[in-house]
């Protein structure tokens, strides 16, 4: 590491804003699978010709598009990540970061105090921010392959009711219920979440397979009669005091030998491995009560809960995630 690395550290947002710009401003979908000069781009966008110039100029330096006598085309990242149509769309998690740029300037402030810079509402004060929450995390998993993975991976040998605890969009209920049709699958989450779930189930043509219980796990009984209990991403929201209750709460909505999964960045025990999750703690400082946990932590709240072969298994690249499994006595 040298003055490189610093610096490029110190501007790497300027980067992230030309990518957040490009996707607001709907640049992937307008170029499309077509060429096209600054002039018709500008025109279609209804942009100035000069800036757009400059923008496309610059995606095309962060080998986001290419260009060749003077007319931009899409390349094969862009057309897989960043076009609406494409399975693979992640643009929805880049709307979503972009909408937290005035979060992060309350960093410092957050640090002084202890006190997230936003109340941590999980995204349901606001309809529209509920839904660029939670398509966000769609489009993030589907994007990075996370639930196909994880529903062809996971033993679901002998299991025949799962609960997905916080599932946001349904993302991995709908991979496992895919891959093992004849598991009843429900998912508990808070009710406006669950208004965006069900434009997912729809979409996805699995509606009436799938059954939503609304509720808040911090506050109200979880349903019963479970073999499997999975929570993806969920751990990271909580502090230390809500996490080992909900783990309790979990071992009783269990059936007798059933698991829970947790899904999550687990991180060693100096807390500062990986290295994105020790990033990912201070995007939780800022919008939640939580942070990123330890194996060691996760696995006190397991036993204090009476599960029993604990176990961690690290997913493989791009995902940042481990796997940590408890068994019901």
């Amino acid at each position: 590491m040298d003055f490189t690395y610093l610096d490029n550290l110190s501007g790497a947002y300027a980067e992230s804003r030309i990518l957040h710009a490009a996707v607001e401003l709907n640049i992937f979908d307008t170029i499309g699978d077509k060429g096209m000069s600054t002039e018709d781009a500008a025109a279609k966008l209804h942009t100035d010709e000069r800036a757009t110039g400059l923008i496309l100029n610059a995606l095309t330096a962060m080998s986001l598009m290419e260009k060749e006598d003077n007319l931009f085309y899409l390349n094969d990242l862009s057309k897989k990540y960043l076009l609406s149509t494409s399975e693979a769309c992640y643009a929805g998690m880049i709307r979503f970061e972009s909408s937290m740029w005035n979060v992060w300037e309350g960093l410092s402030k957050a640090i002084r105090t202890g006190k997230p810079a936003r109340i941590p509402d999980m995204y349901q004060t606001n309809r529209d921010d509920t839904e660029c929450f939670i398509m966000a995390m769609h489009h993030l998993v589907s994007a990075r392959g996370d639930a196909t993975y994880l529903a062809e991976k996971l033993n679901m040998e002998g299991v025949n009711s799962l609960l997905d605890i916080g599932s946001g969009p349904g993302t991995y209920p709908v991979a496992i219920y895919k891959r093992h049709p004849g598991i009843s699958i429900s998912i508990f989450d808070l009710p406006g979440t669950l208004d965006i779930t069900r434009k997912v189930l729809e979409k996805e043509g699995i509606r009436p397979r799938i059954k939503l219980i609304s509720g808040d796990y911090n506050k109200d009984p979880l349903p019963q009669g479970f073999d499997v209990i999975f929570l993806s991403n969920i751990i990271h929201g909580e502090d230390e005091d809500a996490n080992s209750n909900l783990m309790q709460k979990i071992y009783c909505s269990l059936n007798p030998g059933g698991r829970v999964i947790i899904k999550d960045h687990i991180m060693d025990e100096s807390l500062t491995k990986p290295v994105c999750g020790a990033i990912f703690s201070i995007y939780m400082l800022l919008t939640t009560k939580g942070r990123d946990y330890g194996y060691h932590e996760v696995q006190k709240w397991l036993e204090d809960a009476g599960f029993i072969d604990i176990t961690r298994e690290d997913l493989p690249q791009p995902m940042s995630s481990a796997i940590v499994c408890g068994k019901k006595v």
